[in-house]
């Protein structure tokens, strides 16, 4: 009989087992914090190939992805990071960490995203190469507009620029990109990414959430691209149905922790008058480019009325909020009657993404537009109980 010379480490364990890896499986069933987490519902397991098949028979996909945070000077000369941030290999060669910089806390209510590091391509073939990852991104980000964006039209396509816009709503766009890409894995490698930014936004909650804030006002800066982000996140928490199946009336229901994200996100709009025109039209001055204008008024519109959408899909499931009260995120977290703005105006200007399509639907309203004028007669409140009605 051969000798096993890989023995158990942990006291009163007398396994021994001839391979190395065979004893590093079996150690890790003694110790559960070893586990591996579903990504999905946070259920531990001991082997990875045990976790595949719970994700493919419980939330049918194929995943776990294997992704690997890893600086970008480690990634181009393809050696191990040791994650810092700073790595220990940035130092020793003197030189500024990637990571360094993802850890960063912007300002404006924009949170710093981790996933930034992360790249949505599977890490399992070649190290790619910097200009190959962000024609990965720009693919998943162009499905995002293509497939997903005419049914919630509340990011501006003409204006929206890849590599400028806060990198949390970046993220959040490729998430639903992958999701729709039917490529290999990708729909698990959304839910890992989905998950990481879900992260990022509950444990910095305290830069963008203005529903607890005194201080919380008109006046204080909006953080639009993050707000955005946050709302598709919470889409995308509905359409991977990763909260259970449907009720009986049908609707979807968010797992208690995004219903609570659903209500603060709600009342910090609420809190900084984004749903009231005369503090979207305050935020300019005549001086101000008005092609500009109207886009900057006309997206705070869109987002406004998306918000609302979710709001009513997702009314009627009762929630608890972190000072265990129960409520209800039903009409009452979003009524018509809060949209105190009018409907968004000229839907093929919105539509427009180059200069051609602009210039063909801009009106002359767009360029005469008057900050003075609160047009409170077509404000979408002033017909709410007849919304209300026909929402029922």
């Amino acid at each position: 009989m051969h000798p096993k010379p890989f023995i158990c480490r942990f006291p009163r364990c007398e396994a021994s087992y001839h391979r190395k890896e065979h004893r590093r499986r079996h150690e890790a069933q003694h110790d559960r914090e070893q586990g591996i987490n579903c990504a999905t519902c946070d259920q531990k397991f001991g082997r990875r190939d045990t976790l595949r098949r719970h994700m493919r028979k419980i939330h049918g996909v194929k995943g776990p992805t294997r992704i690997k945070v890893a600086c970008t000077s480690c990634r181009d000369q393809k050696t191990r990071c040791e994650k810092g941030p700073p790595c220990t290999n940035c130092c020793r060669r003197g030189i500024q960490c990637s990571l360094s910089q993802s850890v960063e806390v912007q300002q404006s209510g924009h949170i710093t995203c981790p996933a930034e590091s992360l790249s949505p391509v599977s890490h399992d073939g070649p190290t790619q190469s910097k200009s190959s990852r962000s024609e990965r991104e720009r693919h998943f980000i162009d499905l995002y507009f293509k497939l997903f964006h005419p049914f919630w039209p509340f990011i501006h396509q003409g204006s929206f620029r890849k590599y400028d816009e806060a990198p949390l709503l970046v993220q959040s766009i490729i998430v639903i990109g992958l999701w729709l890409s039917n490529e290999h894995n990708a729909q698990s490698r959304a839910i890992a990414l989905h998950d990481v930014l879900s992260s990022a936004i509950h444990e910095q909650k305290e830069l963008w959430d203005a529903s607890c804030s005194e201080d919380a006002c008109s006046a204080c800066s909006w953080p639009i691209p993050t707000y955005q982000a946050i709302l598709l996140h919470l889409i995308f928490a509905v359409l991977y149905k990763g909260s259970g199946p449907l009720g009986l009336d049908l609707k979807p229901c968010l797992s208690p922790a995004d219903a609570n994200l659903l209500v603060r996100l709600v009342q910090s709009c609420k809190k900084l008058g984004m749903l009231y025109y005369p503090n979207m039209l305050a935020r300019y001055c005549q001086s101000d480019l008005p092609a500009y204008v109207w886009v900057s008024i006309e997206e705070v519109k869109q987002f406004n009325i998306a918000l609302y959408r979710v709001c009513r899909a997702c009314s009627g499931q009762e929630i608890w909020t972190d000072d265990l009260n129960p409520t209800r995120t039903s009409s009452t977290v979003l009524r018509a009657n809060d949209l105190q703005f009018p409907l968004p105006r000229n839907l093929s200007l919105w539509k427009a993404v180059d200069k051609a399509e602009w210039d063909a639907a801009a009106t002359e309203d767009v360029y005469r537009h008057r900050l003075e004028d609160t047009l409170e007669r077509d404000w979408i409140s002033k017909s709410a109980n007849l919304l209300e009605l026909n929402s029922e």
